[in-house]
């Protein structure tokens, strides 16, 4: 079984793919970005399309990595800026992660993090996200890898394969 992490975003979508087996092994990690950028006043087919590009990407990389279960992390209620086309993205690459047939989660990132930290700092959580992964051997390139991969960290607890935890502070 392989599970696929997700941390979307309309410039650079991060998904990893992991295999519930993997041990730590990070040559078995595989990561996927998709997004695009779009000039200031793009029109609304433009900004439509985009998302169904994206959406046709991470569910490409889904079905070429095997995932069976998809965990995506949930939306940033707090987020001031184009909140809404997020929200836009997210429905849609969720419903075509279903009709490819996925197991569908989702996944509160701020608990994500605190299974991999032990708490979830205030300022600069993609970047100690990053940090404790790359010290576990993680060899990504992006935060927004990294957080995808906090995302199937969780997962990977949620169904009993190898996970980075902490305990609570």
């Amino acid at each position: 079984m392989t599970l696929l992490g997700l941390d979307l975003s309309l410039r650079a979508s991060a998904a990893v793919a992991v295999p519930l087996d993997w041990d730590g092994d990070w040559s078995r990690v595989r990561s996927c970005i998709a997004g695009e950028n779009l000039r200031k006043h793009a029109s609304d087919a433009e900004r439509a399309r985009r998302t169904e590009t994206i959406a046709a990407r991470l569910v490409g990389f889904a079905r070429t990595a095997g995932a069976t279960h998809a965990f995506v992390e949930g939306y940033a209620y707090g987020l001031g800026t184009a909140a809404h086309a997020l929200g836009e993205l997210g429905g849609v690459v969720r419903l075509e992660l279903v009709r490819a047939g996925l197991v569908l989660h989702t996944v509160p990132m701020n608990t994500a993090r605190k299974l991999l930290l032990g708490r979830c700092p205030r300022e600069g959580a993609k970047v100690a996200v990053a940090e404790a992964l790359r010290a576990a051997g993680g060899r990504l390139e992006t935060l927004d890898e990294y957080d995808a991969m906090a995302v199937a960290n969780w997962g990977l607890s949620e169904l009993g394969g190898y996970c980075f935890g902490q305990v609570a502070a």
